[in-house]
């Protein structure tokens, strides 16, 4: 029993070890600081520049859900139905006693599932097409 434990000890370890070398964590890394002002190149920043008119649809947000069963944006590659274009979807996912469906939908408000709806209404290449 006490090998055991050393071994998922050590696996442990080198679990953590393999995670943050690949994180660029090393022990190099350290809090100190220099005083080396010779060596500027090394304290770069990087500038992040976000996208101007990037402005979150809630609905698109929400149905990321959806991606899961029906397929990126609704489109399904699958058995599933593609919800697409769909513009009742309030009514259709209560309008059957599906147990997965009701069971995905106890997580959202009506007002959310509309929001859903409004997005997936706007986009092209579902079953309404």
């Amino acid at each position: 029993m006490k090998i055991t434990n050393k071994v998922k000890t050590l696996g442990l370890l080198i679990s953590a070890v393999l995670f943050l070398s690949a994180c660029g964590v090393s022990s190099s890394d350290s809090s100190t600081t220099s005083d080396d002002s010779d060596n500027d190149s090394s304290n770069t920043e990087t500038v992040i520049t976000t996208p101007s008119t990037f402005t979150i649809n809630d609905g698109r947000t929400l149905g990321s859900q959806c991606a899961q069963c029906h397929g990126t944006n609704g489109i399904s590659i699958n058995k599933w139905d593609s919800i697409a274009g769909e513009d009742d979807l309030v009514d259709e996912v209560y309008e059957h006693n599906d147990p997965i469906m009701d069971a995905q939908m106890k997580g959202y408000t009506i007002s959310e599932i509309q929001s859903i709806q409004t997005w997936l209404s706007t986009v092209k290449g579902g079953d309404d097409d």
